[in-house]
């Protein structure tokens, strides 16, 4: 298992990253994405287009996720904290008791994403979806049919919004998009 790092206070420097998430999220900003919970952290680390950044977890969950956490790159710092600390430090009680700080590294324009694909591939175009919840649930019927990539136009929110990449169930992570 890799190291994991104690934190026993909330103001700790190097958890700045996951302070207040509900009070903002990190999409736009340095391209960077909060996973919430098990499963999608599994997607995230099953992803060739993301890479965890660092993660945070509850102390109580460590050992049950011991086969998980063993899959995170070596350079990745894993932080836990007490329940409590972790609520402090995301702004909300925090039921999954994992988060985790993502980066997309594939990040193709329409026409390259398109040119990947194969001579006969399903695509998904959105428009104007707004909801983030709908976002999530669009990816994951995607993902569940076997869509090959995702398009969006300017008027979609960001399925990598924290909400969207829950309720995909990780699929956001998974389902090619531009």
């Amino acid at each position: 298992m890799p190291t994991l790092i104690p934190v026993a206070d909330p103001a700790d420097p190097r958890i700045e990253a996951y302070r207040d998430i509900r009070e903002r999220d990190l999409v736009g900003r340095q391209g960077l994405f909060v996973a919430e919970g098990q499963v999608v952290l599994e997607k995230l680390l099953l992803s060739p287009a993301y890479r965890p950044l660092s993660l945070l977890i509850a102390a109580h969950r460590a050992e049950a996720l011991a086969p998980l956490l063993a899959q995170v790159p070596e350079d990745v710092p894993i932080f836990t904290a007490k329940r409590a600390v972790v609520d402090a430090i995301a702004g909300f009680p925090l039921h999954r008791g994992i988060l985790a700080i993502g980066r997309r590294i594939d990040t193709p324009d329409a026409d390259a994403l398109l040119a990947r694909l194969p001579e006969r591939a399903t695509v998904l175009m959105l428009s104007a979806i707004a909801n983030h919840d709908n976002m999530g649930g669009l990816f994951r019927n995607a993902a569940a049919f076997g869509t090959d990539a995702v398009l969006l136009d300017s008027d979609c929110c960001a399925p990598l919004y924290r909400k969207a990449i829950r309720v995909s169930v990780g699929a956001a992570l998974l389902v090619p998009f531009a």
